[in-house]
């Protein structure tokens, strides 16, 4: 699962009409659109606003427009963007002004296609992983040996809690998640509980 870490905007030049290809880091389908709307106010002389989005764990929420342009020549390119990178959460949109010369449908395919691309790249892709939050209770001679294994599996020590004993809150990858359990239970022989939070992609 791959999301992007900034939000970009490129433009391109093409037969004299100008695309502005812009990336927005989105969950939710109400928001992406939201994200449409404004544009279309805020630059009202633009001729089209042509958009796709992939959202969800698995890009499942999937929707694009043309805005006018062509049927396929717009919208349908720049999905396909999101799904050949296997992009997730992310909201594209590719604003055209018309500069008077007609592209044809195999060129605009290539526009938005190519502003799409463009603006993703500029956007740092990440990969996502599927991560697990634990809290961990341990007694104090132990914390050492705990944030040890810890900083080793590329887990990362979110809170702390001191008490009768270090309340530790971490994220571990959630495929550690069960060597990390046989360690802790071998640490604190049993005197000591832990709590697993949730589950969840970052």
């Amino acid at each position: 699962m791959k999301t992007i870490t900034r939000e970009a905007e490129i433009a391109l030049e093409i037969k004299r009409s100008r695309f502005i290809g812009r990336s927005f880091l989105r969950q939710v389908p109400a928001e992406a659109l939201a994200v449409v709307e404004k544009l279309r106010t805020d630059e009202r002389d633009a001729t089209h606003h042509c958009w796709a989005y992939r959202i969800g764990r698995d890009g499942e929420q999937a929707r694009y427009n043309d805005d006018g342009e062509p049927q396929g020549t717009a919208g349908p390119p720049i999905l396909d963007v999101l799904k050949k990178n296997d992009i997730t959460n992310v909201l594209l949109v590719v604003t055209r002004y018309y500069g008077g010369i007609k592209l044809g449908a195999g060129g605009l395919v290539r526009a938005y296609g190519d502003a799409a691309k463009k603006a993703l790249e500029e956007s740092r892709v990440k990969e996502l992983r599927l991560m697990t939050d634990i809290e961990a209770a341990v007694p104090y001679p132990l914390l050492g040996s705990l944030e040890h294994y810890l900083e080793r599996e590329e887990a990362e020590v979110t809170g702390k809690t001191f008490g009768e004993f270090v309340t530790v809150r971490l994220r571990i990858p959630a495929a550690r998640q069960a060597d990390f359990e046989a360690f802790y239970a071998r640490l604190t022989a049993g005197k000591a509980a832990l709590s697993v939070l949730g589950r969840d992609y970052r």
